[in-house]
């Protein structure tokens, strides 16, 4: 069951997250879900399917959100018996994509395609004081007058984590301002940076330019 949604189907949910599909600046939820016992189908088969849909909220930007299904594409409305889910942008597109692991089958890539006149920016942080990959930290992005929280962790939902660069859709927006939090007590503002762009920041250090991922 999903809490406080709107949703009376008894789904069990699994891999989830508040992540901006479209780059309005309101991020969306996307829950994957997948039975426990497949085998009370074969009893219960409306009450208890073996696979299960995704479930998709898109933000209403009012406080509330809005289910969609087959608009959001097939590989949303498609029932698998999922578990974990990854988020993030594999093919630098600048818009989030989505993993998904299920079970007894191969994996789901979801390739995701945002409105193109919505803007994005992309922040990679680097500890020195605080550990390496920043795990801990707090950044909050300031754009038109909106603002957005976002944390690096090391784990995001079921079994799963996501890719470490945080990514804030920005709508309209072509620059944010932003603040981090470092897991040292640290604080650093950065003003006007540009959308469409990955930032990579090292504490204490300031923006360096992006490095690649080891091979």
């Amino acid at each position: 069951m999903v809490a406080g949604l709107a949703v009376e189907r008894r789904y069990i949910c699994w891999g989830t997250d508040l992540v901006d599909f479209d780059n309005d600046g309101y991020p969306d939820i996307l829950i994957v879900s997948g039975t426990v016992y497949p085998e009370l189908e074969s009893v219960f088969p409306t009450r208890f399917p073996r696979r299960t849909p995704r479930i998709l909220f898109r933000n209403q930007g009012d406080g509330t959100f809005k289910e969609i299904g087959d608009e959001a594409g097939l590989a949303i409305s498609a029932r698998h018996s999922s578990r974990g889910a990854a988020f993030g942008d594999f093919d630098n597109d600048g818009d989030m994509d989505v993993l998904i692991m299920n079970r007894n089958e191969p994996p789901s890539l979801l390739r995701n395609d945002a409105p193109p006149d919505n803007h994005w920016v992309k922040i990679r942080l680097e500890g020195t004081k605080s550990n390496r990959s920043a795990i801990g930290a707090r950044v909050l992005a300031h754009y038109g007058g909106k603002v957005q929280a976002q944390a690096v962790t090391s784990q995001i939902s079921y079994l799963s984590v996501n890719d470490p660069r945080l990514h804030f859709g920005l709508g309209a927006a072509t620059t944010a301002d932003i603040e981090i939090y470092w897991p040292s007590g640290a604080k650093e503002s950065y003003a006007g940076l540009a959308a469409g762009q990955l930032h990579t920041i090292k504490e204490g250090k300031g923006r360096i330019p992006g490095r690649p991922f080891a091979k």
